[in-house]
């Protein structure tokens, strides 16, 4: 059943505090056998940016480099979650493109999330669970979409996007756009530390700050495919998640080097894979809606 909450009224849990990560334990795990339904990858977007460099600090200067942007659609029984939103819908077809930093990146959409959810009968409205890894535009671009949806995000982020303005000017480009992007949603949960969503160990939204201060990451427990983490922006490829480079943009290098060790550490405690948001390389490669992991 969809959590009711009165209108504008705001949440606050505190499961497990960041600091204490990892708490993660297979042995907990074993406690709580229960799976998610399905697993679907929706195309939320594709993008090029002009200087890979940002992304690979010292490294691949001037080169260009294409991401894609993927949300992923959860069910829970007879629930919903979308775990981000993507480039808003009002980019489809756009040649120019959409942006959040107009001099380094362009976004292109060439599906909605609406259309993908309608190849397997579903409607916005369907959506009980909005899931936001962080507030960057490329992430909550469609929260809008699924005004009664429950939308879940990290306190720490909430209250940067509402703080004063960072003195960077791309960051402070980037929160004032989040806050615009984000709205006033109806229905908003503000947790820190990892969450058990549902209690039985399918669901964990895991603190991963660094990219920005609220950034956090999703483990689903499938009953054959098993344990998929879902990066959010921990990391952006591969190479970095490996090698634990750290975005130009990142707010705290230091955390977000904790963060790409402790996803590693959780990886390997649970056998799981990790699903990296913005790797087009890897996520060519995957399932896409309406096929699924189960």
């Amino acid at each position: 059943m969809k959590l009711r909450f009165a209108i504008a009224q705001v949440i606050f849990l505190t499961l497990f505090a960041a600091a204490d990560a990892p708490q993660l334990s297979a042995t907990e795990a074993e406690n709580h056998a229960a799976t998610i339904d399905r697993l679907y990858r929706v195309d939320c977007g594709h993008s090029l940016a002009n200087d890979e460099s940002v992304w690979t600090p010292g490294e691949n200067k001037g080169k260009s480099i294409e991401f894609s942007s993927t949300c992923y659609l959860i069910q829970h029984g007879n629930e919903y979650l979308m775990w981000d939103t993507g480039v808003p819908e009002t980019a489809i077809g756009d040649p120019k493109g959409w942006s959040t930093l107009p001099s380094l990146i362009v976004y292109h959409l060439d599906k909605t999330i609406s259309s993908q959810l309608a190849q397997i009968g579903l409607k916005p409205s369907d959506i009980d669970y909005v899931l936001v890894s962080h507030t960057h535009g490329d992430h909550i671009g469609n929260v809008g979409l699924f005004p009664d949806a429950t939308v879940v995000m990290q306190q720490a982020e909430y209250e940067w996007i509402n703080s004063p303005p960072p003195s960077d000017p791309n960051l402070n480009t980037l929160v004032q756009l989040a806050r615009k992007l984000l709205g006033h949603p109806r229905r908003l949960e503000l947790i820190t530390g990892d969450v058990d969503l549902f209690r039985d160990g399918s669901v964990r939204l895991l603190s991963t700050p660094g990219h920005t201060p609220g950034s956090q990451s999703l483990m689903v427990h499938l009953a054959n495919t098993g344990y998929v983490i879902l990066s959010g922006d921990v990391a952006h490829l591969e190479d970095n998640f490996e090698r634990d480079i750290v975005p130009a943009l990142n707010v705290d290098k230091p955390e977000s080097i904790f963060s790409m060790d402790r996803i590693k550490e959780i990886m390997r405690e649970f056998n799981a894979q990790l699903f990296i948001n913005h790797d087009k390389h890897q996520a060519d490669g995957l399932k896409l809606l309406p096929d699924y992991w189960d």
